[in-house]
């Protein structure tokens, strides 16, 4: 503690007493004055928000969005943008429905913390403990992956996705085909991200509670906290609730894309449907550590300590890139949080994309503010700009242009990716013809890992085919086929294989070898 000497404070003598008042009096003058000097948090300013959310969605072609600022116990922002879907959709409100998507996980994970307090699990406890017909490749991996890995993305294991985006493969087959999956890196050493563990958390959560892993939340989580607005599955949305449509942007249009899941599609990897009015409940939750508005407590603060712990560092490669902008000293994962420092605070954010839909929800614990937006256009990036600028402390030139820095960031990954396919399609060999005429290639052709494919001829055009999504084929060169999913600008290749008998064994296609299984 300093002493500060004012002169001319102590020119009579004084009572103790009075001496004691004098001091007082003074030091009341000195707080008063430090506190005038010191800045305070400015006022939410609503408007400036709104307009930086309309100029982001006319940068990114975006129909409707929702966004919320909120504080534990306020909300300073909480409203609809645009409309339901580009052609004929209605206003959004902040009780229009919008898919949450991966912001899904964080739920799930609040629900196995749940079962944790009550004594039913631990996160140290080896999964197979209670999924014992899970099996890895690597036997080793069998035996020690744990419960926390799972929920934080630590398990080494490579991306499934196919399994749900492509093939809409029920999770007991998932898990028979886990043990055919390669690892990309050893269990706790690299934040790889990998949806189908969450499927097995929401399976944890059946085998341990008895009940579905959305019905367990509506009833444990959702209902305490007041979210009588979130679904599980798209299904359960009622005839009268208001929700958006997907929308892809490509060459310059709007349109609608098929949904990714069925309706009755419940998925703990992703497929709550929720409304920013309860978006914003869960948020002040989050803000609370655990405790509803009414002051019940749903989980217990050693378990929201263990969200919010970081468990597996990340490299840049791994993470989003609009760390080129905001430029953190660390990136980590918790436990379905994605982590990093600002501005000399941590802020814990994920995102969630589906077709057509986007997510983001992030939050500045330490000085109570969280952020969400849900949109109806693929991949409208603007979600980032809307995070970082809520979160951004500084002051005037300091201050970035968020909604264009956002916007020139992903612009330059989309030329460079752009090039990249130039450079592709420099590549390819000239004045070639396939080694059969296109109608033997046409069959079944099946993988252990990935399932089955079906490629079929009709007059002159080929598809490939999956349980979900029909690829469109072309020839490439020699014995290998460009197959194109143009709703997600997606270029593969295909390369058939033939044998000695001049028909076809095989072909290799999304990093595996499927294997023809019809009779020629």
């Amino acid at each position: 503690m300093y002493f500060v000497d004012m002169p001319g404070c102590f020119k009579r003598k004084k009572t103790v007493k009075n001496l004691i008042t004098n001091i007082i009096g003074h030091c009341a003058t000195m707080i008063l004055l430090i506190a005038i000097a010191v800045p305070t948090m400015a006022a939410f300013d609503v408007d400036h928000l709104s307009e930086f959310t309309e100029r982001g969605m006319e940068l990114w072609h975006v129909p409707g969005m929702s966004v919320a600022v909120v504080t534990q116990d306020e909300v300073l922002m909480q409203k609809g943008f645009g409309k339901t879907a580009a052609k004929k959709g209605k206003a959004v409100d902040e009780h229009t429905l919008f898919s949450i998507a991966s912001t899904t996980k964080a739920m799930v994970v609040t629900g196995i913390l749940m079962l944790v307090d009550e004594g039913k699990l631990s996160l140290d406890d080896p999964i197979i403990k209670y999924i014992p017909e899970l099996h890895f490749n690597d036997p080793m991996l069998t035996q020690q992956l744990i419960v926390r890995d799972l929920l934080a993305h630590r398990t080494g294991l490579p991306s499934t996705d196919y399994w749900s985006f492509f093939q809409d493969m029920p999770l007991d087959e998932q898990i028979t085909r886990l043990q055919n999956v390669q690892p990309e890196a050893l269990v706790r050493t690299r934040l790889i991200y990998q949806n189908t563990m969450f499927e097995l958390a929401g399976l944890l959560i059946e085998r341990l509670s008895g009940q579905r892993w959305h019905h367990f939340l509506t009833e444990r989580l959702w209902q305490p906290i007041g979210m009588l607005e979130t679904y599980g599955s798209r299904e359960e949305i009622g005839a009268e609730q208001a929700f958006v449509t997907p929308h892809l942007y490509i060459e310059n249009k709007l349109s609608v894309p098929a949904w990714d899941f069925p309706a009755d599609y419940a998925d703990a990897a992703g497929s709550v449907w929720s409304s920013i009015h309860d978006m914003s409940l869960w948020a002040q939750f989050l803000l609370r550590d655990g405790v509803t508005k009414s002051g019940r407590r749903l989980v217990s603060e050693e378990s929201v300590i263990q969200m919010f712990e970081p468990h597996q560092l990340a490299s840049a490669s791994d993470f989003y890139p609009t760390t080129e902008l905001t430029k953190p000293n660390w990136r980590s994962y918790g436990l379905a949080w994605f982590q990093q420092d600002f501005q000399g605070r941590k802020i814990d954010f994920h995102t969630g994309s589906l077709s057509g839909l986007i997510a983001i929800i992030g939050l500045d614990r330490a000085n109570d503010k969280a952020v969400i937006v849900l949109g109806n256009r693929d991949h409208a990036e603007m979600r980032h700009a809307l995070l970082w600028e809520v979160m951004d402390n500084s002051d005037g030139d300091k201050r970035r242009d968020w909604n264009k820095d956002i916007f020139d960031l992903y612009a330059a990954r989309a030329d460079e990716n752009e090039q990249r396919w130039e450079e592709t399609q420099q590549k390819r060999l000239k004045h070639t013809k396939p080694s059969l005429k296109s109608a033997a290639y046409a069959g079944r052709y099946s993988s252990e890992t990935m399932g089955d494919i079906l490629v079929e001829k009709s007059g002159r055009k080929m598809t490939l085919k999956t349980t979900l999504v029909d690829f469109e084929m072309s020839h490439w060169h020699l014995d290998t086929y460009l197959v194109e999913y143009k709703s997600w600008q997606m270029h593969e290749f295909a390369t058939f294989n033939i044998g000695p008998d001049g028909t076809t064994t095989s072909v290799t296609l999304f990093g595996d070898t499927f294997r023809r299984v019809d009779e020629k």
